[in-house]
């Protein structure tokens, strides 16, 4: 393999570190994979599944050195590499560099990314629809000044920054009793009592039942204070005016102290760094009436576009661009009715039925998934989506970098996308717009 380490100033006062690695045994195409988290590190796990599957792949740092935002403080030029431009600049370059020592041109380009590489799978193809003939998009940091926001503001309904004084603080054995009456109520409405809510729109607890009284249990009850919490915490975000603003966490996320990632009592690390550094500009910022207000000047600013919201995807459709996109049901740091939510303003915005939406984007849920992979015991989510330890079964059916590929190049367009559990169990995970339900002894999507 040869392997290429490269710097390009994108300004006076930034600039961005990429590597190309190319495979011996090369098939034409390449993959550019995306970052995670604030970036400012290659992913080189990415780099290494994209090669060993005999992609020539770029990866890039995003612009800055370090898994922090800091580099982002009073400095445009550093944050807009981050939103958008690095990537690009990386891919074209990168492209270049590859077409240049094989000595023939790139047949396809590819993109893969979650989280933070899912928001910029999406900024990819809206504002550099020619960079990528297919992309694969996971729980994306899409409508980020949203996302950041409402992160923050979960902290604060359970008392964050000061949680250990707060009345509204739930504790871990209060959230075992609260996950264990979310299955009793929901586990079964696919059909089969597994430990896995499929379709978490479809559950809307009852928690009366956890309310003190003089028979409750003192350490796994919940007093009223956290009963408001527990009822706002599975509920949507609702602004001023009533408005949505974003989907509530999703019964079943919680599991296995998934409730952490938002719930824990402290300030959201993502929350602190965005504001701080990227939209007050204010290191020494007090997050101790954080609010609404923010949100909504968060929106305001909107730096680079970092909302990812510049449009639909015409462009990158008629050019014949595929787009596949994932989420976890049970991923505990971006609800996953975020992806729902920008599969339908996409159709809104471009005009499109879901026919339409079909021929060139396609969304698949993954029952009891966690951010990214992972997730509760028994989910189906190794699926090829990030490095060699999620590829489950390396056919197209079941790994969706593979699946992408099929559909750019055959035609074939995924109906599923087959996930294999820890134990090698297969299940399907459904397109959006068919739920998965057991019957008869099998996962049908309808």
């Amino acid at each position: 393999m040869c392997r290429v380490d490269a710097t390009v100033n994108t300004s006076s006062t930034s600039s961005v570190h990429f590597e190309v690695w190319m495979p011996d045994e090369w098939y034409g195409r390449s993959l550019t994979v995306g970052n995670s988290g604030f970036a400012g590190c290659i992913d080189y796990t990415n780099l290494d599944y994209g090669a060993a599957m005999h992609f020539a792949s770029i990866g890039t740092d995003a612009g800055h050195d370090g898994p922090t935002s800091n580099s982002f403080y009073e400095n445009p030029e550093v944050t807009e590499d981050f939103v958008h431009r690095s990537l690009h600049v990386a891919t074209v370059l990168g492209k270049q560099i590859i077409a240049t020592y094989y000595g023939t041109n790139i047949s396809n380009a590819y993109y893969i990314g979650c989280s933070t590489g899912g928001r910029q799978a999406h900024t990819m193809a809206s504002r550099y629809p020619f960079d990528f003939n297919g992309i694969v998009g996971g729980s994306p940091a899409t409508d980020s000044n949203r996302l950041c926001s409402y992160q923050g503001l979960a902290g604060r309904w359970v008392g964050a920054p000061f949680a250990s004084d707060s009345p509204k603080f739930i504790t871990a054995s209060r959230w075992s009793a609260i996950s264990q009456e979310i299955f009793c109520q929901c586990d079964a409405l696919d059909g089969l009592i597994d430990g896995i809510i499929a379709e978490p729109d479809d559950c809307n607890p009852d928690f009366s039942s956890l309310a003190c009284d003089a028979s409750a249990n003192a350490t796994s009850c919940l007093t009223d204070a956290q009963l408001k919490v527990v009822h706002q915490i599975y509920s949507p975000l609702v602004g001023l005016k009533g408005e949505t603003l974003f989907p509530r966490f999703d019964p079943g996320a919680e599991a296995s102290d998934a409730w952490q990632a938002l719930f824990s009592g402290d300030l959201n690390t993502y929350t602190e760094g965005y504001f701080q550094n990227m939209y007050y500009t204010d290191k020494y910022h007090n997050f101790d009436n954080f609010s609404l207000a923010d949100l909504y000047y968060a929106e305001i600013m909107d730096p680079f576009g970092i909302s990812s919201y510049i449009g639909g995807l015409a462009v990158f459709k008629e050019q014949g661009g595929k787009y596949l996109a994932y989420h976890g049901r049970a991923d505990p740091l971006i609800n996953s009715g975020a992806s729902k939510a920008l599969y339908k303003r996409l159709a809104s915005t471009m005009g499109l039925d879901p026919v339409a939406m079909d021929r060139f984007y396609r969304l698949f849920l993954v029952p009891g998934m966690g951010h990214c992979g992972g997730g509760v015991a028994g989910a189906p989510s190794l699926i090829g989506n990030a490095g060699l330890d999620t590829v489950g079964l390396n056919v197209s059916t079941h790994n969706v970098l593979l699946a992408i590929v099929d559909w750019v190049e055959a035609g074939n367009a995924p109906e599923v996308i087959v996930g294999l559990t820890e134990d090698g169990t297969e299940r399907d995970n459904c397109r959006y717009g068919t739920t998965g339900s057991w019957r008869e002894g099998a996962w049908t999507c309808s």
